[in-house]
C-alpha cells in the first residue's frame, strides 16, 4: 500500500513538472513588447541649455495594457560620452496596439562644447545612441528593451568677423 502511494506521488510530480515545463516555454515562446526610435527634434531652447526630444513608437503584443516605468539612456561619440541619464516614464501602451513616447533630454551647452572642443569645425562625428526602455509586462515581469541609433553630426563652423552683417544686428537709428 505504501508502494502504491508513493508510486503515484512520483507520477503526480512528473506531471506537475512536464506541465510546468510546456507553461514555461509557452511563456518563453511569447512575443515581446519592442520600441523603435522614429526621430529625434528640438524642444526648449534657451540661452544655456537645448531639450533634444526623442520620439520612441512603442509596440505592446499582450491583450493587456503595458506600464512603461522609465528609460535610460546614453549618447557618445567614438571617443567620449556626450550625455546620459535618466527619465521617469509613467504611460500605459493600450493592449494590442502601438504608441508614442517621448523622452525629452536637456543638453546644457558648455557640457556639450567641453565634449566636442578636440574636433574643428566641420568634422563629421559619429555618434552613437543607446536607450533602454523599462516596461512591466504581465507575462515576463519587468523587461528593458535595448533601441540603439547610429548617426553623423556636424561641428558647425564659427563664422568670421568679415562674414557677419553688422547693420543687420545693430539698431536701426531713429530720430
Amino acid at each position: 500500500m505504501e508502494v502504491k502511494k508513493h508510486v503515484v506521488f512520483v507520477a503526480a510530480c512528473v506531471a506537475l513538472f512536464l506541465g510546468g515545463c510546456e507553461t514555461l516555454q509557452s511563456v518563453m515562446d511569447l512575443e515581446k513588447p519592442s520600441a523603435s526610435i522614429n526621430g529625434l527634434n528640438f524642444g526648449d531652447i534657451n540661452m544655456d541649455a537645448a531639450t533634444l526630444v526623442f520620439n520612441l513608437e512603442v509596440k505592446n503584443p499582450y491583450s493587456v495594457p503595458l506600464p512603461l516605468t522609465n528609460l535610460d539612456y546614453d549618447v557618445s561619440t567614438k571617443q567620449m560620452q556626450l550625455f546620459s541619464g535618466k527619465a521617469d516614464i509613467q504611460k500605459t501602451i493600450p493592449a494590442d496596439s502601438s504608441g508614442p513616447v517621448s523622452l525629452p533630454v536637456k543638453i546644457r551647452y558648455l557640457d556639450f562644447f567641453n565634449a566636442i572642443k578636440g574636433f574643428r569645425p566641420g568634422t563629421i562625428i559619429p555618434y552613437k545612441t543607446e536607450l533602454g526602455l523599462s516596461v512591466d509586462t504581465p507575462a515576463l515581469g519587468k523587461l528593458r528593451l535595448p533601441l540603439n541609433r547610429t548617426g553623423e553630426l556636424a561641428v558647425p563652423d564659427i563664422p568670421k568677423m568679415d562674414q557677419i552683417d553688422w547693420k543687420k544686428l545693430l539698431p536701426e537709428k531713429t530720430n
